[in-house]
């Protein structure tokens, strides 16, 4: 991932495996014409451009009806963090950690994918970055808030919101080291299966690779709702993080499986067919992939898009010994 920030100097940052590269194109606001290298706290605009990858090893899996939307919240959550501290002044030695996301595919037709021949090249798409500062303490942020526009193929189709907050190193590890040890120290709160796991059937969660299934086969399904438990052993390399700790794209890969999976078993929706049109994603906490961790996710009522297609509002709630890690609202629309 190339980033170009309008000058002569050129940064670089690893994108993930399989995902082509990226340019980061810094807008500057007019106030900054001529003074690039200040850091001043103010709004800044970036655009994020390059193509649809053709072989990730997660978001090119499966039915390939669609582009997978997760492909626009992971690009944005790797630059988030450079972002802020090239642009805004935090300190490197401050991690950046999300805590909201939020996003609408506002035009399904964009997302649909294409079949391109030989010699045509990738689809192009591009991320519309808004970037304002958050808790500013002595001219530093402590956080980011994000809106984006996606254009996929020059068609407008998806809008997002993000929060980002930047952790002081030394309470971030006390914090994850006493809730660590308070987990550990009540043993009445434990939450863990009944027996060994099975696998959620990969069609069933719109994947066909059995180590991108990060669901369990329902333990418990009553009324649409339905009670699974995220897998973390034999699982794609692709999740894989630098800690003992769930990442985000394995988080957020069990709550779009989850989300297709309930509204197929309460509403017979096809995960084939199917995809969330909508997601609204609250981070509680970080998980220990050393722990259980359940989803929960409850199916509403089936209904009608605009343009008249199957419905289905779902809520998941992701926990590890009954403590929330996540909380999240998605819609799961069939096409045709």
């Amino acid at each position: 991932m190339t980033i170009d920030h309008g000058t002569a100097m050129g940064h670089t940052v690893p994108a993930g495996p399989g995902m082509g590269t990226c340019h980061l194109i810094h807008h500057p606001s007019p106030r900054d014409h001529y003074l690039l290298d200040d850091l001043g706290p103010g709004e800044e605009n970036f655009a994020l451009a390059g193509e649809m990858p053709v072989a990730h090893p997660l978001f090119n899996d499966g039915p390939g009806r669609f582009h997978d939307a997760q492909i626009a919240t992971e690009t944005v959550r790797e630059v988030g963090e450079f972002i802020g501290h090239r642009y805004f002044g935090v300190p490197d030695d401050r991690p950046g950690l999300f805590f909201r996301l939020a996003l609408d595919l506002t035009d399904l037709s964009g997302w649909r994918s294409p079949h391109r021949h030989p010699g045509e090249g990738g689809v192009p798409v591009t991320t519309r970055i808004k970037v304002r500062p958050a808790n500013v303490v002595d001219e530093v942020p402590r956080g980011l808030d994000f809106h984006i526009e996606i254009l996929i193929d020059g068609l407008s189709c998806g809008t997002g919101a993000a929060g980002l907050v930047f952790l002081m190193p030394r309470i971030h590890r006390k914090h994850v080291e006493h809730v660590r040890r308070a987990q550990l120290a009540v043993p009445e709160l434990d939450d863990s299966p009944d027996g060994p796991l099975r696998p959620a059937t990969c069609a069933e969660v719109g994947r066909y690779l059995p180590e991108n299934v990060v669901i369990s086969e329902p333990t418990d399904c009553a009324r649409g709702r339905l009670s699974t438990w995220v897998l973390t052993e034999g699982v794609n390399p692709v999740f894989e993080g630098d800690e003992r700790q769930l990442t985000a794209l394995h988080l957020m890969e069990s709550l779009r499986q989850a989300s297709l999976l309930a509204a197929g078993r309460a509403h017979g929706l096809p995960a084939e067919r199917s995809m969330p049109v909508s997601c609204e994603v609250n981070f509680r906490g970080q998980a220990d992939l050393d722990l259980p961790l359940r989803c929960v996710a409850v199916a509403g009522q089936l209904g009608r898009d605009t343009e008249g297609r199957p419905s289905v509002p779902v809520t998941l709630t992701v926990t590890q010994r009954r403590r929330t890690v996540a909380e999240a609202r998605t819609r799961v629309v069939r096409d045709y």
